[in-house]
């Protein structure tokens, strides 16, 4: 019967699960600001950088924070930072695209 819930309901995510999609959102805003980066003639400063990578690389962090963090409120809020830390790339591509920042050199 939970099954057939979970089918039913399958936009409705509490706060333990919310951090997957959040990143998901924040990689691909990444890759699309990425893009559109390179359609202008900028250059990838990372070039070793794949989305599927990184979207890994946050998906781990956060079961492994979910494996290791007692529940609570501060266990969702800390898988809801670690989520949003996916986005830096958008907003950094955004400002360069914009102008504002040059970018970062690593």
């Amino acid at each position: 019967m939970a099954y057939l819930r979970l089918l039913l309901n399958p936009f409705k995510l509490d706060g333990r699960f919310m951090g997957f999609p959040l990143a998901l959102l924040g990689v691909v805003c990444d890759w699309i600001t990425t893009q559109v980066g390179l359609g202008m003639g900028f250059y990838e400063t990372h070039l070793a950088y794949h989305p599927v990578a990184a979207l890994a690389i946050f998906w781990s962090a956060i079961v492994f924070l979910y494996l290791t963090l007692p529940r609570g409120k501060k266990w969702d809020a800390a898988i809801w930072a670690l989520a949003s830390w996916s986005f830096l790339g958008a907003v950094n591509n955004t400002l360069v695209i914009l102008g504002v920042f040059s970018g970062w050199v690593i």
